[in-house]
Formats: C-alpha cells, structure tokens, sequence
C-alpha cells in the first residue's frame, strides 16, 4: 500500500473511531485504533485517544500502556504525563502520581494542572504543607478554577483553619456558584465557628442544588 493510500486509511479509520467514541461503542472506537496502529506503530494520536476510551471506562492500567507508548515516542508530550498521572492517582499510586506531574510542571511551570493535581496526590499521602503550596502555585496561575479553590478550602477545613477555609469558600462560589458541595463546606465552616444560622443557610442551599 503507497503512503498516501495508507494516511488517507489512517484518518478514515481515526474518524469512525472517534464517532463510535462519541456514540459510547468503545468497543468498536479501540479496534478502530488499533488498525490504526497495526498500519502505523508510531501513530501518537491513535494511542492518545484509545487511552481516553480505556479511561472512560475505568481500565487504568490499560489506559497508561497506551500513555508509556506515547511517551517512548514522544517523552515531551506534556498532556500524556498529565493523563498518565491522573491513572496512577485513580490506581492510589499516588507517588508514581506526583512523579509524573513533575514530569508536567518541568516542562511548563505554569501548568495550573500539574501543581492542582499534584497537591492531591499529596494530600492523600497526609503531606498536607507540600499540598497547600502546590494549590497556591496553581491558584497564582488560574484563580478562576472553582474547583481549585475548594480543594484549598477543604483542606484549610481539615487542618481547622475555619476563617481561611470559608474566604476560599467565597472564592469559589464567586466562580461556579452551582457547586453545592463548596456550600457544604462553607456551612461546616461556619458551624465550627459556632455561626449556626449562616451554616443553615448554606447547607439548605446546597440541598437546593443537590436536588
């Protein structure tokens, strides 16, 4: 087969594939990607996307043998270390995690991403000073992300910093004010403080949403 004929092969199968994506036939999306790569073993995008599938349906581990490929391809593909990364924390190993946020944050140090992502890997390994500096990097780069400045706010609850926790609280709701589980945690806030009725109203608030 000419290289032409096997490209144009190659984007005709990468679009019914991304279609079955689209339409939930996983099944049929990953053979699709994997004609692709019997045509062309060093097809990035094709590993690329049947990682996504794989995470989607919760195989991990799959997911990242298809993400070690990309790399052994292309070591510098910055999203491929974030989505590898966010596997291994799914997999609670959250080490291997942050190794590969690194990876991320030495490539770009303005990756909001890579510092969020990496602070909840070490709150889940109780490295809670390391976590807050890595929110705080992220939150430098993007304080428009909601659901950063509630994983600062939640952590700033768990270390029984009230005040602090509700002024992120604050932030956050100012960015997605939809998000009920910022109202819960505010009102939790609030209620260690021992200010019961502005919990009231936050916690009936985030039952409204819930709802």
């Amino acid at each position: 087969m000419e290289e032409s004929d096997t490209q144009e092969k190659i984007m005709r199968l990468i679009e019914k594939s991304l279609e079955s994506y689209h339409q939930g036939k996983y099944d049929e999306a990953i053979s699709g990607y994997d004609e692709v790569i019997k045509l062309d073993s060093e097809y990035g995008d094709a590993y690329y996307n049947k990682g996504i599938v794989l995470f989607d349906q919760n195989l991990f581990e799959e997911s990242n043998k298809c993400y070690d490929q990309i790399i052994k391809i292309d070591p510098s593909h910055k999203e491929v270390w974030l989505n590898k990364g966010v596997n291994l924390f799914m997999l609670k190993k959250y080490e291997e995690s942050i190794q590969c946020y690194d990876e991320v944050i030495k490539m770009d140090s303005k990756d909001d991403m890579g510092w969020s992502n990496k602070g909840e890997s070490l709150v889940c390994l109780d490295r809670y000073e390391e976590a807050m500096a890595c929110y705080d990097e992220s939150i430098m780069i993007n304080d428009k992300s909601a659901y950063v400045l509630f994983m600062k706010s939640k952590l700033l609850f768990d270390l029984e910093k009230y005040k602090e926790s509700i002024q992120f609280c604050d932030k956050a709701i100012k960015a997605d004010p939809e998000d009920s589980d910022v109202w819960f945690c505010k009102g939790n806030s609030l209620k260690k403080l021992g200010k019961n009725e502005e919990a009231e109203i936050c916690f009936v608030r985030a039952k409204e949403l819930e709802k």
